[in-house]
C-alpha cells in the first residue's frame, strides 16, 4: 500500500511474521474446533451407538466430550425435552455405562442434595445427643444380635408391606415419575423405598418390593404388558431413583432372548401364574 506523506511516497508492507501467525492463530481455532466435533461424533456413533439426530441435538446445544464427562442426570431430561421418549432411553443407558467405564459416574444433583442434607442431620445429632433414651453400651455377649442398620431398615420395611390393600385405580395411567413417587408415597414400604433409594442403591428386598408394587399398579389397569411399557417402568424408576440400574427391572430382546429380562417381566409372569392357578383352584371347588 503506498500513502502520500507530503512531498514523501511512503510504502506500507505487512510484516509477514504477523500475518503468518495471525493466520496460524485462525487456521488453529478451526482445527480445533472441528477435531472436538469429530471427537464428539466418534463417541456418540460408534462407542454410544446413538443416532444422527441425537448427535446433531448435542450440537445443536454445544455440548462436547468435556459437557459429557460433567453432565447431570436432570440434563439429559432438559435435552431431549419435547422428543421421543426411545432416543432419549438408549442415549442415557448408553451414557451412564460411558460414565461408569471412564470412573466419572452420573450422579443427580436431587440425590446430591439430599446427601448433603442428610449428612447435615448426622452432623448435628452428633453434636447435639438426645439425653433422653439412653441406652447401655452393648456387652461382648450381646455382639452376635447386632446387624448393619440398613439390613435392618429393609427388614421393618418389607415387614410394613402387608398393608391392606391400595387401588392403585386412585392413580393416573400411565406411569410417570411424578406418578411414581404418589404411589410410593401411598405407603409404608413405599415411603421407605424412597428413602433408602435418596442415599444410595436399594437392597434386594426393596428391589423386590417396589416391582411388586409397580406390577400391582399395573395389572390393575390391564392383563398384558409390552415393551414399550416395560422401558417406560425402568425410566420412572431411574429417574426417581438416580442410583438404580435399569437393567435390573428391564433388560430388551436380544437376538439369544426371546423374552424381556429384568425383575418386572419375572414378576408380572409369575402374577400371571399365580392368579390363573388362583382361577382353576376357584373353578375345581366350585364343581
Amino acid at each position: 500500500m503506498v500513502e502520500m506523506n507530503g512531498n514523501m511516497l511512503v510504502k506500507c508492507e505487512p510484516n509477514n511474521e504477523e500475518a503468518e501467525l495471525f493466520n496460524s492463530l485462525v487456521g488453529n481455532g478451526d482445527d480445533q474446533l472441528l477435531l472436538q466435533q469429530q471427537e464428539l461424533r466418534f463417541l456418540c456413533l460408534y462407542k454410544l451407538k446413538t443416532s444422527e439426530e441425537t448427535v446433531a441435538l448435542l450440537e445443536a446445544q454445544q455440548i462436547d466430550i468435556e459437557c459429557l464427562r460433567k453432565m447431570r442426570i436432570e440434563d439429559v431430561d432438559v435435552l431431549f425435552d419435547g422428543k421421543p421418549l426411545g432416543p432419549k432411553i438408549l442415549f442415557r443407558e448408553a451414557f451412564l455405562e460411558w460414565r461408569e467405564e471412564i470412573g466419572l459416574p452420573c450422579k443427580s444433583i436431587r440425590s446430591l442434595s439430599c446427601r448433603k442434607r442428610s449428612c447435615d442431620s448426622y452432623e448435628f445429632q452428633a453434636e447435639n445427643p438426645p439425653k433422653h433414651n439412653l441406652q447401655p453400651s452393648p456387652q461382648p455377649w450381646d455382639d452376635f444380635s447386632l446387624q448393619p442398620q440398613t439390613v435392618l431398615q429393609e427388614r421393618e420395611a418389607v415387614a410394613q408391606h402387608d398393608n391392606p390393600a391400595i387401588s392403585y385405580r386412585l392413580f393416573p395411567w400411565p406411569m410417570t415419575p411424578g406418578t411414581l413417587k404418589d404411589v410410593l408415597n401411598s405407603s409404608a414400604i413405599g415411603r421407605s423405598i424412597m428413602a433408602m433409594g435418596c442415599l444410595g442403591g436399594l437392597g434386594k428386598s426393596l428391589q423386590y418390593q417396589l416391582t411388586a408394587i409397580i406390577i400391582d399398579y399395573h395389572m390393575e389397569y390391564e392383563a398384558k404388558i409390552t415393551t414399550p411399557q416395560l422401558e417406560n417402568y425402568a425410566y420412572c424408576i431411574t429417574t426417581l431413583l438416580p442410583h438404580e440400574n435399569a437393567l435390573t427391572y428391564h433388560i430388551p430382546r436380544g437376538p439369544n432372548r426371546r423374552n424381556p429380562g429384568g425383575s418386572l417381566y419375572s414378576r408380572f409372569i409369575n402374577q400371571k401364574i399365580s392368579k390363573k392357578a388362583l382361577a382353576i383352584g376357584n373353578s375345581l371347588a366350585a364343581t
